[in-house]
């Protein structure tokens, strides 16, 4: 019997920061900010495509919680289009 291997070859680059344990939204803010700057600066990342962040919401004990709406649904995905850059205003 064989075993099948595929060539998976995962893409992307993967930071974690679990080993930091519960943080506040500004210290992990701060942390991400770092990471940012180390990847232009150090590694030359100069581009990045379809970023996606995963938070694990916890309150100050690290119990994870549900994220809700001012009207009281809960959120399970946010789109965000806070960033737009001004090239995309124009048919470039």
């Amino acid at each position: 019997m064989t075993s099948k291997q595929g060539l998976f070859k995962p893409s992307g680059l993967t930071i974690s920061y679990k080993e930091l344990g519960t943080l506040s939204i500004d210290e992990w803010i701060h942390a991400f900010v770092e990471d940012m700057h180390a990847l232009k600066e150090d590694f030359n990342v100069r581009y990045v495509k379809v970023l996606r962040i995963k938070v694990f919401v916890t309150n100050e004990y690290g119990e994870e919680i549900k994220v809700r709406r001012p009207g009281g649904g809960s959120v399970n995905f946010m789109y965000t289009n806070h960033y737009r850059p001004s090239c995309m205003d124009y048919e470039l």
